[in-house]
């Protein structure tokens, strides 16, 4: 099994590797990047895959599919392969560089999309608001966090995480042959029909077959993060004046 899914990102043998996808590709990503949104919008068009975080923690998933607790990560992935692939064949996964490096090893020339944030301090927010306060997504504007306090100290914990691990992608994708496609969140707010395409161009579907994407989930982002901001914003102004 080692060998039919470890040669390459497509499959042209169908009696060799059973219902295999014929395309894998990546979203890569760091935390409040928007990938829940992007990765929603992409599987609506029910031609580009399923992306999810299928190797967050993959043994816990693994035990509430029905596996076993020997089930091995190869095994598992070949599963996913298999039955969250679109009826066209492909199969997508997104997650952070830590998570998708055994993905990698099975498919080291798997196409990239590379998403992250223009404003990095408000990606900090985000993820200091959704780790602390609860809330990671929401499909209703009335959902709110639970009460948290909010600390610049936390802030710039996360700030410093984002760029640690952009920059394990950077060294990450210099390492590889197959550039990543660049897109950003805010690409994504400004035109998403346009960025799902512009990822079915990359990855060699035609992006003419997509005509509409949606996803149910509604902006996180509000008058408390960009609160948050300002006053993370005057704070590093004033390190940099002292």
């Amino acid at each position: 099994m080692r060998n039919a899914i470890t040669r390459s990102t497509t499959f042209g043998n169908e009696a060799e590797t059973g219902n295999a996808p014929t395309l894998v590709w990546a979203i890569c990503t760091v935390a409040r990047s928007g990938s829940s949104w992007l990765s929603q919008l992409v599987a609506s068009t029910q031609r580009m895959g399923i992306p999810e975080e299928y190797l967050l923690d993959w043994r816990k998933q693994a035990l509430r599919l029905g596996f076993s607790r020997e089930t091995s990560l190869e095994e598992y992935l070949w599963v996913l392969l298999r039955h969250r692939a679109t009826p066209n064949g492909v199969f997508a996964i997104k997650g952070s560089v830590e998570e998708l490096r055994p993905f990698f090893d099975f498919f080291p020339n798997a196409p990239c999309v590379w998403l992250s944030r223009e404003n990095k301090l408000e990606q900090a927010v985000s993820w200091h608001k959704a780790h602390d306060g609860g809330l990671w997504t929401r499909t209703d504007t009335e959902m709110t966090s639970a009460p948290f306090e909010a600390s610049l100290e936390r802030i710039r914990f996360f700030h410093h995480e984002i760029l640690r691990r952009e920059n394990l992608w950077q060294e990450f994708f210099r390492r590889r042959e197959v550039s990543p496609l660049m897109l950003t969140y805010e690409q994504v707010c400004l035109s998403p029909l346009e960025s799902v395409k512009s990822i079915a161009a990359y990855i060699g579907i035609d992006p003419q077959t997509i005509h509409h994407v949606t996803s149910p989930l509604k902006v996180v982002r509000d008058a408390t993060t960009a609160a948050l901001v300002e006053r993370a914003e005057q704070a590093a102004g004033s390190q940099r004046k002292s």
